[in-house]
């Protein structure tokens, strides 16, 4: 997100009540399903960099937990802001990090958990536990095979294990990868699913991020292989598996548009 909307979003989102932050606190209390309010909240401890981590880190546990235990389905629960990272930034939350993969353990080990629960779960794992992530989102895929949003979500992780990405920023962009973790178990099981799949969708979105994050990293020197021709394979095959549908097709005219976007920046 640009720096500079995000005051205006802060902004935008507390006034949706026209009420302070502390007048909404007291209205969750009184109502805590009132979702408007809490997710102005977690936008607000999440986004507003003025809040003292003192204060933002207890009231971002506060409302991610209620989400996870109450309404681990809704789409709020599967958002930048409802994630608790161990360590990394300002707002890390290594105890709270614990109790939020605790509460959704619990959550996805239920045999009635929906695709909704078990996405945003992994959204949540995605960047601490790339193995439960997959297994996660494989699970929703086969609850909800022709969902292009959990299939994307499935592409994406395929992706980021590939290219051993360990750090995203607000934006999506990868900010580092492990070389380690390019050569790990998951990073090879997640290349032989690839292989396998035949969700046209899955491979759509795992061809753009490889070539995309791909791009990023390998530009900054944080990876050591150029990720393009497996990007340019994975496509292809999504191509072939379905080829009349626009979103797989523009997918593979986004992975093409890279390197001359590259190469323009270089001139």
């Amino acid at each position: 997100m640009n720096r500079f909307l995000i005051p205006l979003v802060i902004a935008f989102a507390i006034q949706v009540h026209a009420q302070s932050p502390q007048q909404l606190e007291t209205a969750l209390q009184a109502n805590p399903a009132d979702r408007v309010a809490r997710k102005a909240l977690l936008d607000y401890y999440f986004l507003n960099s003025v809040v003292p981590a003192s204060v933002a880190i207890p009231a971002r546990r506060r409302h991610i937990l209620w989400l996870i235990e109450n309404t681990p389905a809704d789409e709020l629960a599967g958002t930048s802001a409802a994630t608790i990272d161990a360590s990394g930034h300002r707002l890390a939350d290594p105890q709270g990090f614990k109790l939020a993969s605790d509460a959704w353990r619990t959550q996805t080990a239920k045999p009635d958990a929906s695709a909704a629960v078990l996405a945003n779960a992994a959204y949540f794992f995605k960047l601490s536990d790339k193995p439960f992530t997959i297994s996660l989102l494989e699970r929703a895929v086969a609850l909800e095979p022709s969902n292009k949003g959990i299939s994307a979500g499935l592409g994406e992780t395929y992706a980021m294990a590939i290219l051993g990405v360990t750090m995203l920023n607000k934006n999506g962009y990868p900010l580092a990868s492990d070389p380690a973790l390019v050569q790990s178990p998951v990073a090879q099981q997640a290349h032989d699913k690839l292989g396998a799949s035949t969700n046209p969708y899955v491979l759509a979105v795992a061809g753009y991020q490889l070539s995309f994050q791909g791009a990023i990293l390998r530009g900054s020197g944080k990876l050591a292989f150029d990720a393009g021709p497996l990007a340019e394979s994975v496509l292809q095959r999504a191509v072939s598996l379905a080829p009349n549908d626009p979103d797989v097709a523009r997918f593979m005219q986004q992975h093409r548009e890279i390197p001359r976007t590259i190469q323009a920046a270089r001139r």
